[in-house]
């Protein structure tokens, strides 16, 4: 049977907006699909309003199995499973969504109604509120809805995750207590047959999870591409691609590079960043101004409190990693009747890569491989568990993505591969290659490690620094 996702796109997967039409729904009506079974409405349809489709509220929440209630004092409707509350306001587009505690306020596109005495929800923002993936059948007009927090619950039913948990405990002891951090970074790149190298240091200091220091300086040997396109301006008779104060500031960049440093504390959301050096000089940029961000209001913006949410992800790493997959799942392809046994296979292959029976005892060491191969591409990934007295002391990953040449196309084959390891003594190496053939190639690796630290990390600009939002440096003119 014919995957639907790439596991592999898991981590770069944050939401899926799927915006439901409707233009059939004027013959035959429309029909809704809950995990594979098509839910039947006594007493309300779904109709369509301002081109969106909207669902029985009471119908299809409970479906869902939510307790709902309607309060008409101030005409709210609320849904409550599990962990997850939502609340609306007909006629208003504002929904308020608590998940874990986090209190979310969040704008509809468009707003709930009442209409014979029944309540009306946008079905995709109802789905989504409560974890649902969902999809549009254009040929059957049908809404396509799939819980797959229920769905990878099912899927991880007589398994273990000894060693996943073993693991999270490893990793959360970097986020306990003050650590220093050194890193060395040594790279090569190569964009149409020019090459450049790449280089920098930086040190690192963290208290917990939420407060960090970092100073840092990379340089850029450009003289190669430079001097290509010096050639092909003369070439073609034009003037000069660099003038010489240009030529300088390259020079400049390949040998003392560019200081940045960064001050955060994730507590109030604040950051700041510092740029310095000949090169930020010459480039216009005053080496002794900061540029802050805050976190918090940007996520205010859409209806997050920032600093509960960190309170949340830091409590429990692996909750972090459940919304990862979950997201995934609701990445597949609803959009047709059949696509749940589909996410079905999906979900259980999700919820087998780390069980314990994928770990493989060599020594002290547990390595759990998975590979998938799916439309001509392929992709692995590797995860090595280093243990003493059963307790993980370190670990290596490794994940790759392959794709083969397309000579009919003329396409090369290309190939990405990240690498990360931590040894017991808390010695740091990562790399990441990229491939894509003649067009470019990158080789980065990363050193480093942690000790214990004595000194809390600066999370402010020093007293007197002068400090400019760095939204006020993208605001677009009026």
């Amino acid at each position: 049977m014919k995957k639907h996702f790439s596991v592999f796109a898991l981590a770069g997967v944050l939401a899926l907006a799927l915006t439901v039409s409707a233009s059939a729904a004027d013959e035959g009506g429309i029909a809704v699909q809950l995990d594979g079974t098509k839910l039947t409405f006594t007493d309300a349809a779904p109709q369509v309003k301002e081109q969106r489709t909207f669902l029985p509220f009471r119908a299809v929440f409970e479906a869902m199995g939510a307790e709902v209630s309607y309060s008409a004092s101030d005409s709210t409707v609320t849904a409550h499973r599990g962990n997850t509350t939502v609340t609306m306001t007909l006629g208003g587009d504002i929904a308020l969504v608590e998940k874990d505690g986090v209190k979310s306020e969040v704008v509809m596109d468009v707003a709930p109604f009442a209409e014979g005495g029944r309540t009306y929800v946008p079905v995709r923002f109802a789905a989504q509120a409560m974890g649902c993936g969902v999809g549009w059948d254009q040929d059957n007009s049908t809404v396509v809805l799939v819980d797959t927090g229920k769905l990878l619950a099912e899927a991880k039913e007589g398994k273990e995750y000894t060693w996943l948990e073993k693991f999270m405990d490893y990793s959360m002891k970097y986020q306990e207590g003050i650590w220093d951090c050194t890193l060395n970074l040594d790279g090569s790149a190569t964009i149409l047959g020019l090459p450049m190298t790449i280089g920098g240091s930086a040190d690192a200091t963290v208290d917990g999870s939420t407060k960090m220091e970092m100073d840092m300086n990379m340089t850029m040997d450009m003289t190669d591409l430079l001097a290509s396109m010096q050639e092909a301006a003369a070439a073609q008779g034009q003037e000069a691609a660099a003038t010489p104060e240009e030529e300088a500031m390259f020079e400049t960049l390949a040998t003392d590079g560019i200081d940045m440093a960064l001050r955060a504390d994730m507590e109030t959301g604040l950051c700041y960043m510092n740029m310095g050096g000949e090169f930020v000089t010459a480039a216009g940029i005053d080496p002794d101004t900061w540029y802050s961000m805050d976190l918090n209001a940007t996520y205010q913006q859409i209806g997050i409190d920032f600093a509960q949410l960190m309170t949340l992800v830091n409590s429990d790493y692996s909750c972090y990693i459940q919304a990862i997959i979950e997201a995934g799942l609701q990445a597949t392809d609803m959009n047709d009747v059949n696509a749940y046994a589909g996410m079905v296979e999906a979900a259980r292959e999700l919820a087998g890569i780390f069980a314990d029976d994928r770990f493989v005892k060599n020594g002290n060491d547990y390595t759990c491989t998975y590979r998938m191969d799916e439309d001509n591409a392929s992709a692995e990934l590797v995860l090595t568990l280093n243990t003493k007295n059963d307790a993980v002391v370190g670990y290596a990953f490794k994940m790759g993505m392959y794709t083969p040449a397309d000579a009919a196309r003329q396409i090369p084959a290309t190939s990405v591969e990240l690498s990360t390891s931590m040894d017991a003594k808390n010695k740091m190496t990562a790399q990441v290659t990229l491939d894509l053939g003649t067009l470019a190639i990158m080789d980065m690796a990363m050193t480093g490690g942690y000790t214990n630290g004595t000194t809390a990390p600066q999370t402010e600009p020093p007293a007197g620094a002068t400090v400019v939002p760095y939204e006020s440096l993208i605001a677009m003119p009026e």
